[in-house]
């Protein structure tokens, strides 16, 4: 049970984690200009009036990886309640 805890607890924070990312350090919105969004990497690129937005999964694969990976190592430093016998 304290393991499915601790499961969830790393993907709870991972998810706060990359949305926090995303919009603390998203970068400027423009009108018709294509711009990219994402921290550290670009996850998606918007379409001008001639193209079409798309996702860039890649982009989006290595910020999520990135949350969980932060989320994990919050979770190893957590203390752990020690049992004395």
């Amino acid at each position: 049970m304290r393991f499915m805890l601790r499961c969830a607890t790393v993907a709870g924070l991972s998810i706060v984690v990359f949305l926090i990312m995303q919009l603390l350090f998203d970068g400027s919105h423009c009108f018709d200009c294509g711009a990219r969004h994402g921290f550290p990497l670009s996850y998606m690129q918007h379409g001008t009036y001639g193209t079409h937005g798309h996702v860039l999964w890649m982009g989006f694969l290595v910020d999520f990886a990135i949350a969980i990976s932060v989320s994990t190592f919050a979770m190893l430093v957590w203390p752990r309640k020690k049992v004395s016998k």
